[in-house]
């Protein structure tokens, strides 16, 4: 199956709400399947529910059994609702997610076919607003997985993620992920997502965020990155972080943009790059793009790309819209 980037992502899933269709996420670990499910829910200001599906057993979907005495003295049995599933009367929007689905037995698959299908299980509904999405592994990431039934599949919409390095620095801008990384993986892209099954620490999303909260802490920055990236990821990153140390100092460079020196190194520039975009504001941004026009062009669509994910509003200054009618070109 063709992948698809987070952001296409983003707007299929939307279709699928809107459409009232169930989405299946496939992807190796550590590629955004979850963290993509949560930004929906804020865009979509829906109620989350997540269900672990690798923990259930085909009895946990529909619920645990009561007995129930009747009017006439008879007994009956009764099936409660699962504490992670919504109450029927919510009004509000709802995501069911039913994460990890493809590490759970084929039996426990098959007892959530017709909570998917129908959103209902025996006599419990979901409300009507709910919006269900499954996401887990391949059977190529090594993950434990078990080989989804046909009835399963069939109830989805399938789309397979795969991490991009524009989609992860519009989400790294905006949630304060270290400039540092953002440089980094603009240098080299190809280790934004590197995952070898056969080391215990390799790059990916997941990780690289992991290691944003965790420099400030690090006594031993080796051991540190190493420890959630890897060996070789930690070797280049710690390399490419002593380059700020001849960086122009960023502040004075947005109050002179005119004069700062434009350094000749391209590792140098980038790490410029990720410094500016996490800069950027409404009133930083016109001498961010004076500077930014002294620059290579390649540079200079990093830059701008990076900011807008930062703040959409700059699209409507005049520092942009002059920019891009003289780099129509580029765009296209």
């Amino acid at each position: 199956m063709r992948t698809i980037r987070p952001s296409a992502l983003m707007a299929e899933l939307k279709a699928c709400a809107l459409s009232n269709t169930p989405a299946m996420i496939w992807g190796p670990p550590g590629s955004g399947k979850s963290d993509i499910v949560y930004q929906l829910s804020t865009a979509l200001a829906a109620k989350l529910f997540e269900v672990r599906a690798n923990l259930a057993d085909p009895v946990d979907v529909r619920g645990g059994l009561k007995v129930i005495e009747q009017q006439n003295g008879t007994f009956r049995t009764r099936y409660g609702v699962p504490e992670d599933y919504p109450d029927p009367d919510y009004l509000g929007n709802i995501i069911l997610f039913l994460d990890e689905l493809p590490n759970a037995t084929k039996a426990t698959m098959n007892a959530y076919l017709q909570l998917i299908l129908n959103k209902r299980m025996g006599t419990y509904e979901l409300p009507e607003q709910t919006i269900i999405i499954a996401a887990g592994n391949r059977a190529e990431d090594r993950a434990a997985v078990h080989e989804m039934p046909t009835t399963v599949k069939t109830r989805f919409n399938h789309f397979t993620l795969e991490p991009h390095i524009d989609c992860f620095c519009a989400y790294a801008v905006k949630n304060d992920i270290h400039e540092s990384i953002i440089s980094f993986l603009r240098f080299r892209p190809g280790l934004l997502y590197a995952l070898d099954p056969k080391q215990n620490a390799s790059p990916t999303p997941r990780g690289w965020e992991m290691l944003s909260r965790k420099l400030p802490f690090m006594e031993d920055e080796y051991y540190g990155c190493a420890s959630v990236i890897g060996d070789g990821p930690a070797g280049e990153f710690i390399t490419f972080k002593s380059l700020y140390k001849d960086l122009p100092d960023l502040d004075q460079l947005i109050k002179s943009p005119a004069t700062t020196k434009v350094p000749d190194s391209p590792s140098v520039l980038y790490a410029i790059c990720g410094g500016l975009s996490v800069r950027a504001n409404k009133d930083t941004f016109k001498p961010i793009m004076r500077y930014v026009r002294r620059i290579p062009p390649e540079f200079q669509v990093i830059v701008v790309r990076d900011c807008l994910a930062k703040d959409a509003t700059l699209v409507q200054e005049e520092a942009y819209t002059s920019w891009a009618e003289a780099n129509a070109e580029v765009l296209l």
